[in-house]
């Protein structure tokens, strides 16, 4: 007869391996934002001058390398043409768009900071109405920013924190452990500074009990850490 421990184990193991599987492209694929689209890079062509990046959602985008200092981002039906302004170690990127208007993207230590062509600070702040974006007046369909961080690997990221399935696991054990197992109450009982106050203390009734509620409340909070890992 297979005990409880044998189960419990046995599916810890299973929805591990399931889930480093499953999981593993989320965090190990670089991707960019455009709104609130993700893209990740689904192949190139033409001796790798034309890539193309996909999203779930949304239309796929296409960066044209023209030369070393020029590139051209495809959305649609629209080109925006980046060229790579970078000068006296300062890394600056000219974006200008379909309607000929021309922004200045500066990259500060990894942030990309947009200006326009008076050299105003550029602040995006892009609203939604049912799922909708809704455009504001005067504002572009695209940041500047995120045109130059599609045109260029180098600022995709990756996604999730995947150390936190790990802590998620060993929190999961811990609990189980501590709701499960005798031995192991015992043990931790003997960890507590609170047993220097008396001679021979011994744990209680009440003190299993509660190592069990511990042990739940651990568990459901190692199943809470996980998906913060996303």
């Amino acid at each position: 007869m297979k005990t409880p421990s044998f189960i419990f184990f046995s599916i810890v193991l299973l929805v591990s391996i399931l889930t480093g599987v499953l999981s593993k492209p989320y965090f190990t694929d670089r991707v960019f934002y455009l709104h609130e689209d993700v893209y990740k890079f689904a192949g190139a062509q033409e001796q790798d001058q034309l890539i193309t990046y996909h999203s779930s959602m949304a239309e796929p985008i296409q960066v044209r390398i023209d030369d070393e200092l020029h590139r051209t981002v495809v959305i649609g039906k629209q080109s925006y043409s980046i060229a790579d302004k970078t000068a006296n170690f300062s890394t600056s990127y000219r974006v200008t768009y379909p309607n000929g208007h021309t922004y200045k993207v500066e990259d500060n230590a990894g942030l990309l900071l947009s200006y326009d062509d008076k050299g105003n600070f550029l602040i995006y702040n892009e609203v939604y109405i049912g799922g909708e974006r809704v455009p504001q007046p005067g504002e572009e369909d695209f940041p500047p920013s995120a045109l130059v961080t599609a045109a260029y690997p180098d600022y995709h990221i990756k996604r999730g924190m995947p150390g936190f399935l790990f802590l998620a696991l060993g929190m999961l054990i811990y609990g189980w452990c501590g709701f499960q197992y005798r031995k192991f109450q015992d043990w931790t009982f003997r960890l507590s500074p609170q047993r220097l106050n008396y001679v021979d203390p011994e744990p209680s009734d009440f003190y299993y009990f509660m190592c069990k509620v511990g042990g739940l409340a651990v568990m459901a909070g190692a199943v809470f850490i996980a998906f913060k890992a996303f």
